[in-house]
């Protein structure tokens, strides 16, 4: 099986060109009758035309070394590909949410292992505007802490949770809800909200578990809305997103489905696996099975949908 790893010696702060050429003579010593092979990514979303020349030049697996933004991109590479040139992870990057959800090792070394002795599986892909996410796609509150979180990030040569919850912090004293039409499968929400966060898989911000509910093989989206939180609500709940435990708030509505449309009044950012990617409005979708995956053997478990609903949403067609 020829294999290619692809590598993002940016990713991590530094991690990744420390670490991974050791793991590379590793790699190399204990799978030396196999065909494997490297390259580095020389500029941002190079790793998608390596893996889509990947596809095309016959491997039959392309393991992105890096961060969720390495692997989104390789992802993009090799969409619809699926039975023909499968996908890895060897996880290197500063946040790494994908690992959390797909249940990848942590360790590098196990993790390069399992991308080359691993069975894929399938696995979807969300939309957001026409481009893919693999993780956490949403509109407002998550959308502006993400563009907050990537200045910090930029700024202070710093990697993991601290930042983004410094984020969190500064969006939070300015942001205020907006009011928004959300349509789902044709079901429509109308009310304030916080935030729409938008799962093909659970965790966001470096271990965030703001979708517990998301399956990222089962062909839909889960979408979690967030009411109208005051910031002292906020700076409550906000312990409780890390395990998951947010869904209970009476302020939260989660549905799953297939498309969604999001307006918001005044307009609201829209971000992509923590990357901005314009105002709203926006649509959302998810294509089922679009790549192969290789899971670890600790793949998180979705919660339960919740009976919860929106405060202050309706909608109209139940009514």
């Amino acid at each position: 099986m020829k294999t290619l790893f692809v590598v993002n010696y940016v990713a991590g702060r530094g991690r990744t060109q420390r670490e991974w050429p050791h793991v590379w003579e590793r790699i190399q010593q204990e799978y030396r009758d196999q065909e494997i092979e490297m390259v580095v990514t020389a500029a941002p979303r190079d790793a998608t035309r390596i893996a889509r020349e990947a596809h095309a030049g016959g491997y039959a697996r392309v393991v992105a070394v890096g961060g969720d933004g390495t692997l989104a991109e390789v992802a993009d590479g090799v969409r619809d590909a699926a039975g023909q040139t499968s996908l890895a992870f060897v996880p290197t990057g500063a946040g790494c949410d994908f690992r959390r959800t797909s249940g990848v090792p942590a360790d590098i070394f196990a993790a390069a292992q399992l991308a080359i002795t691993g069975m894929p599986s399938p696995a979807d892909l969300g939309t957001a505007g026409g481009t893919t996410f693999l993780n956490v796609a949403g509109v407002g509150f998550d959308a502006e802490v993400a563009a907050e979180d990537h200045r910090l990030r930029n700024r202070y040569s710093s990697t993991g949770t601290v930042p983004y919850i410094r984020a969190v912090m500064h969006v939070l004293w300015k942001y205020r809800a907006r009011e928004m039409r959300i349509v789902a499968d044709g079901s429509v929400f109308e009310g304030r909200f916080l935030l729409v966060a938008v799962g093909n898989a659970q965790y966001y911000g470096g271990g965030m578990r703001i979708v517990p509910t998301a399956s990222v093989d089962d062909g839909m989206l889960d979408v979690l809305m967030g009411g109208d939180y005051s910031v002292p609500e906020t700076l409550a709940l906000l312990p409780r997103v890390y395990g998951g435990g947010h869904l209970g708030s009476r302020k939260i509505r989660v549905v799953r489905c297939r498309t969604l449309s999001i307006e918001a009044t005044p307009s609201a950012a829209v971000h992509r696996d923590g990357e901005l990617s314009g105002m709203t409005p926006v649509e959302f979708g998810v294509l089922p099975g679009a790549v192969s995956f290789v899971y670890g053997p600790e793949r998180a478990i979705p919660a339960p949908l919740p009976t919860t609903a929106v405060h202050g949403a309706r909608n109209p067609q139940a009514e």
